[in-house]
């Protein structure tokens, strides 16, 4: 979409290359307002809070709380950490959980020291 004239996704890398940026869809459409998400809390919190809407974002920002939980904590513990707290922000959504079933897929299938690189 275009706001003033500049494009915009509705979830990016942030200029940092270490947090994500998302259009909060809690304000919208009566103002237009973005939020960082620079953790495994803040991408959990954004899908539970409903910051992010629909099946697609959900998934991409559930893939991205991943990656940054892999900063943090990339052993297995944390990829099962990571993916149970995500997991449990809508239990019932499909793309949120394939996401996180290909992300763990992915992860557990490396050693743990290329998990964040490969997770981003």
């Amino acid at each position: 979409m275009r706001i003033d004239g500049r494009a915009y996704r509705t979830i990016w890398p942030g200029d940092d290359a270490r947090s994500v940026v998302v259009i909060d869809q809690t304000r919208l459409p009566f103002r237009f307002e973005t939020r960082e998400i620079g953790s495994l809390a803040a991408a959990a919190e954004a899908i539970a809070t409903m910051i992010v809407r629909g099946a697609p974002l959900i998934g991409v920002t559930a893939a991205y709380g991943m990656a940054l939980a892999m900063r943090v904590d990339p052993s297995d513990a944390g990829v099962t950490h990571a993916f149970d707290a995500l997991a449990r922000t809508r239990p019932t959504a499909v793309n949120l959980r394939w996401a996180l079933d290909r992300m763990r897929g992915v992860l557990q299938g490396v050693a743990p020291d290329a998990r964040a690189a490969l997770a981003w």
